[in-house]
């Protein structure tokens, strides 16, 4: 009889104590998981809550009263503290330096944007080279002849040719009296006087020149005189007949001056 109630005893105490144990075990793994986590967050912030990003700055206590930076607290830190404190100001000090050269690239930006306007500005003021100048006469002067009427027999070379002879007379004249001719002496030139010059150039070239290829050596000769003599012959035929077109249009060009500048 005592051994069936000892067997019952057995056999409710056991569950009970299974379920108790079961429970703590439950209980201590979520405390265990909880304290895991913690350490996590711990962990995460190791350097930053044990060395502070500015330990020498003004802090404020718990109670609200102000601590003043502290001098010795270098020394106080672990060796392990003094290389986090180490390469947190290595950070620090590459921002630094980060960042000052972003300033000094925006500061050459902004150089070279200047010089910049200032060389479109000084290229827009500036006064044209005689090169130039001489380079825009005839443009404009074969411009001028291709509008006329009388050009119509003439080809597109032969318009150059005498463009080049009438900006070989602009520059000669201009050159022989060192003048700067203002906007209305250089149009009343080009329009009015160097055309007529021109197509009488145009007339003599074609008696000078018994072919295409000594037409080519005219235009090249008027274009640039020094740099490409003509044959005998032909600077023979052309010295015959350029003289009766160069002498009036002197006489013109000379007498467009200004009272000053002919000495009248």
């Amino acid at each position: 009889m005592k051994l069936n109630k000892l067997g019952i005893l057995l056999l409710v105490l056991i569950p009970m104590l299974l379920i108790i144990g079961g429970t703590v075990s439950y209980f201590a793994y979520q405390k265990m998981q909880q304290q895991h986590q913690t350490n996590l967050a711990e962990l995460e912030q190791f350097g930053y809550e044990m060395v502070p990003t500015d330990i020498y700055s003004k802090t404020m206590g718990e109670l609200g009263a102000e601590q003043l930076p502290a001098t010795f607290a270098e020394k106080k830190l672990t060796p392990t503290e003094r290389v986090i404190r180490g390469l947190m100001r290595d950070k620090e000090n590459l921002l630094a330096e980060q960042q000052a050269l972003f300033d000094e690239i925006d500061a050459l930006k902004q150089r070279i944007a200047e010089l910049e306007d200032y060389k479109r500005l000084n290229k827009h003021f500036a006064p044209e080279s005689f090169a130039d100048e001489l380079a825009r006469i005839k443009s404009v002067l074969k411009s001028t002849l291709a509008r006329m009427p009388e050009s119509e027999p003439f080809s597109n070379i032969r318009l150059d040719v005498m463009a080049a002879a009438g900006t070989q007379e602009y520059e000669r004249f201009v050159t022989a009296n060192r003048l700067i001719l203002d906007r209305a002496h250089k149009a009343k030139v080009v329009e009015e006087l160097l055309p007529a010059y021109a197509f009488c150039v145009g007339n003599a070239v074609d008696l000078a020149a018994n072919s295409r290829q000594e037409e080519h050596l005219l235009h090249n000769w008027f274009s640039q005189p020094d740099n490409n003599p003509l044959p005998r012959a032909l600077a023979d035929d052309l010295n015959t007949l350029l003289p009766a077109c160069q002498l009036p249009l002197r006489k013109k060009l000379q007498a467009s001056l200004p009272t000053t500048a002919t000495g009248g």
